[in-house]
């Protein structure tokens, strides 16, 4: 076997192992969160605040963990919902849900976007609606 097929042929096993990797950080691999018992249950202004102060210890405290989280729904666009203007919520499933309602979502937290001040979770549920 030639060198340049041996480089190439590593390049794109590394390549596949890098997207397979990459897909289950973002997808929190197997997991049904809708399943699982909650670690934390906060209002969206409190972990807001917790990340604000310190998002270090506050990503520890969080990432990757099942939460609850109730807040008032400000935005609504196909199946994102987002909670005090500060909690980003992919939902699982695309629900109808109403500006201005309170709402207690159930998800997985994947960080904290320092740019736009945002907190993120996906595989969310509406748990609770008002």
């Amino acid at each position: 076997m030639g060198k340049k097929l041996k480089i190439i042929l590593l390049i794109a096993a590394i390549l596949t192992i890098g997207f397979f990797s990459y897909k289950y950080v973002m997808t929190g691999g197997a997991r049904d969160v809708e399943k699982e018992t909650s670690e934390f249950s906060v209002s969206a202004n409190d972990v807001f605040g917790e990340f604000s102060a310190n998002s270090a210890i506050a990503t520890t405290k969080y990432l990757n963990k099942a939460v609850e989280i109730t807040g008032k729904v400000t935005n609504v666009a196909d199946n994102v919902i987002t909670l005090n203007e500060k909690v980003s919520c992919q939902l699982q499933v695309p629900e109808q849900v109403a500006l201005n309602s309170q709402v207690k979502i159930k998800g997985r937290v994947t960080g904290y976007d320092d740019l736009l001040e945002e907190l993120k979770l996906d595989q969310c549920v509406i748990i609770k609606l008002n």
